[in-house]
């Protein structure tokens, strides 16, 4: 279960002040930022779960899947 939404938590500190782009609205920011969530996407049509970083908790919501929400 993931318990924080801060990616120092998990990603390597010397990757935290890297520019990244938001996969939703595109924004570029640092990854340090961002949050993460534990979400799900599709990977060779199947839908997956992992750690998804996004520039905020509005842009995750947005991102996410509606019908994978409660696959969980």
């Amino acid at each position: 279960m993931l318990h924080t939404t801060k990616p120092a938590d998990y990603i390597p500190i010397e990757k935290l002040a890297e520019p990244a782009r938001c996969p939703e609205c595109n924004e570029l920011l640092v990854v340090s930022a961002g949050v993460l969530r534990l979400g799900h996407y599709h990977f060779k049509g199947e839908a997956i779960e992992g750690l998804i970083w996004t520039c905020s908790d509005m842009c995750f919501l947005s991102w996410e899947p509606s019908q994978l929400m409660s696959q969980a």
